[in-house]
């Protein structure tokens, strides 16, 4: 398919004072009374409506067969002399005890965010063919670990999820195609099912993902990638959560946990999913996208699971709350009306080593939390979540408001009731110093010439160089630092950083005031205010292969702030774009395997190797790439504002840009 031209500009619609006022710097929280266009008698008031939760998806097929196979080398790939790789080679990654297979179709629903009002939207609805369960949000997929029979430890099961793009050919009123790309955000997926912004599945096509859920237990969400529309497709439904689940752990823990042999949200069910959006709606009731000069959508209606203000009726016990920021823009500052405390237990990456006790804490966009809360005093009580908002915001009449909690006077269970401060072991990215580092990045987050950018570069440069220009090339299971800055501008950052999960040792305006509390765990999304810099380690593992960076403020990341490093080598075993492109429909089904994937003999006499280097490309992908191709090795760090101009590991056909530093002796807390 051709690369989409980044001179894309969509609206759905503007409002009257819509771009030409909003383009401008958002120095502080800024407040209106409404941007829908709905009259005052059909805006949704809050705490009117009842709260509800997603359903839970079952699998379509399941099996019990131990393997490490992620696909296979397509048939049409090329052996090249470098390489050993043949077509129809399994490819392996980390193991696994079995596979749970899913049906997801990417198609249209309608919804009542206005009572009485049919909003048009799409979902990822469970199945395929006539047989959809529609949802907004889609379906939350639970994985559990479970133990291998031969060695007792508990291992991953795989996650094979067939996903049908049935959109329409063109967005009714927007006029894109809508193809779409999906991402598992925290997972540590192959390249080739990562989502990645190129690898793009268009209206009548279908690909398989695959899974490893080899990541620590947490609560990760799948939504749109597609380059350039992930903000609109993002608006129009296409998010849902996703949870990794150790059972044996919550159980040791009593923490309230998920019933399943009840529905989503029933009496005595205490472990909940919560998804924050926002949206504008037209006059007759219809979204309404306007992101002001590409500076975000701030709606002026906010969603908790697709319902306007909703009012969840709880017992007076614990609760267990999954908090997913869903929205393009909007940052949150929480906290509930009565100034009861969350306990918050789990960060991006998973369970905290303590839990973190506070009053309010921010979430930005993609960030997630879980958190308990105890309502056991507040027998007949209403309890309100409220956001006090944060700087670089537009705030309404109502965004102030985010949900209402119903006390009732009742418990059904007393069982898993508790709300512990030691969680166990910490995360591996926890555990690391600053001085393990083998190199010190620095980024810049910024504005130039109406485009947003890292490093002065945008996606577009990663395309034009075809997909080879990289901010960094660090080997596998390196450890670096990254400082991030964000120079002012106006607006505030929350950065993602695909496959990894992070650590953050300090922020402020030269990154050394402590991370927050509810930042005190791992993390692959962070919040970077104006005029901050924030210092992130990590550890480079998992997976070989090129993974994105990106705002996650959507409408920066689709114009155009996002760019890509690569950990260890490239090639057909874990390309993008070509190791498992999409396919037109029909999909086959899903047939759970009976037999663990023996290695095939190669072939007896190898095809003459492909010169230009391996992988035949299902894409357009441009053939003049803008950087430099030769190959090269970087054995430390130069001096801070240089740019390097090699990469940190040998790699084929890719140029490094990131800027490397001299970082001075250690010093702060959480090294």
């Amino acid at each position: 398919m051709d690369t989409p031209s980044l001179n894309r500009r969509d609206a759905l619609k503007v409002g009257l004072a819509g771009t030409a006022a909003m383009a401008l710097p958002l120095q502080a929280v800024l407040k209106a009374k409404a941007a829908s266009e709905l009259p005052d008698s059909k805006m949704p008031k809050p705490f009117t409506q009842a709260f509800k939760a997603p359903p839970v998806l079952q699998p379509v097929a399941r099996d019990d067969i131990a393997d490490d196979v992620f696909g296979y080398v397509p048939d049409d790939y090329v052996p090249t002399a470098e390489n050993s790789h043949f077509p129809g080679q399994p490819i392996r990654g980390s193991q696994y005890v079995g596979t749970d297979y899913y049906h997801l179709t990417e198609t249209n629903v309608q919804v009542q965010i206005v009572p009485g009002v049919w909003t048009k939207m799409w979902c990822y609805a469970g199945g395929k063919g006539d047989s959809l369960a529609r949802s907004i949000p889609g379906p939350t997929i639970r994985s559990y670990l479970q133990k291998d029979p031969a060695t007792g430890k508990k291992m991953p099961r795989r996650t094979v999820m067939q996903v049908v793009n049935g959109l329409p050919k063109k967005h009714p009123t927007m006029d894109y195609v809508p193809w779409t790309s999906l991402h598992l955000h925290g997972s540590p997926s192959k390249p080739q099912f990562d989502g990645y912004a190129g690898d793009l599945t268009n209206p009548g096509e279908w690909k398989n993902y695959e899974y490893p859920n080899s990541c620590t237990p947490r609560t990760l969400w799948y939504h749109d990638h597609g380059v350039h529309h992930t903000a609109q497709n993002v608006y129009m439904g296409l998010a849902a959560q996703y949870h990794v689940v150790d059972r044996e752990l919550e159980q040791a823990l009593e923490i309230p946990q998920y019933d399943p042999s009840l529905p989503s949200y029933a009496p005595g069910q205490y472990e909940v999913p919560l998804i924050l959006g926002d949206v504008i709606l037209t006059a007759d009731g219809q979204l309404l996208f306007d992101d002001s000069g590409e500076d975000g959508l701030y709606g002026d209606i906010i969603l908790v699971n697709g319902v306007p203000w909703p009012n969840m009726k709880v017992e007076p016990r614990k609760y267990r709350f999954r908090m997913l920021n869903g929205c393009l823009a909007r940052g949150f500052q929480l906290r509930l009306s009565n100034g009861a405390p969350f306990k918050v237990i789990a960060t991006d990456g998973g369970f905290m080593q303590f839990a973190q006790e506070v009053t309010t804490f921010r979430i930005g966009m993609a960030e997630r939390y879980e958190f308990i809360i105890d309502f056991a005093a507040f027998k007949g009580q209403k309890v309100q979540l409220l956001n006090d908002g944060v700087a670089n915001a537009v705030d309404y009449d109502h965004t102030g408001k985010v949900m209402q909690f119903e006390v009732g006077t009742k418990v059904t269970s007393t069982k898993n009731n508790k709300a512990p401060t030691v969680l166990g072991a910490p995360h591996p990215v926890m555990t690391l110093k600053a001085a393990e580092r083998s190199a010190v990045r620095k980024m810049k987050l910024h504005r130039s010439n109406g485009m947003w950018k890292i490093d002065d570069q945008t996606w577009d440069d990663v395309v034009r160089s075809g997909y080879t220009r990289l901010f960094a090339n660090p080997a596998r299971d390196a450890v670096e630092i990254w400082e991030v800055e964000n120079n002012g501008g106006g607006w505030f950052h929350p950065l993602h950083i695909h496959l990894i999960d992070f650590k953050v040792l300090g922020r402020g305006e030269a990154g050394q005031t402590p991370p927050l509390p509810e930042e005190k765990g791992p993390k692959d999304v962070v919040y970077i205010a104006e005029g901050e810099t924030v210092r992130l380690l990590m550890k480079f593992e998992h997976e070989d292969g090129r993974y994105m960076i990106h705002c996650h403020n959507l409408s920066h990341e689709d114009h155009d702030m996002m760019l890509q490093y690569q950990v260890g080598h490239h090639d057909i075993d874990c390309d993008a774009i070509n190791s498992c492109p999409p396919k037109a429909l029909p999909a086959p089904d899903l047939v759970a395997k009976t037999a663990a994937v023996a290695e095939p003999a190669p072939p007896a006499t190898a095809p003459e190797a492909d010169s230009t280097g391996g992988s035949t490309t299902t894409g357009s992908t441009p053939t003049t790439p803008d950087s430099t191709t030769t190959d090269s090795t970087t054995t430390g760090s130069t001096t801070t504002g240089s740019t390097p101009t090699t990469p940190d590991s040998a790699t084929t056909g890719s140029t490094t840009t990131g800027t490397t530093a001299t970082e001075p002796a250690p010093t702060g807390s959480g090294q």
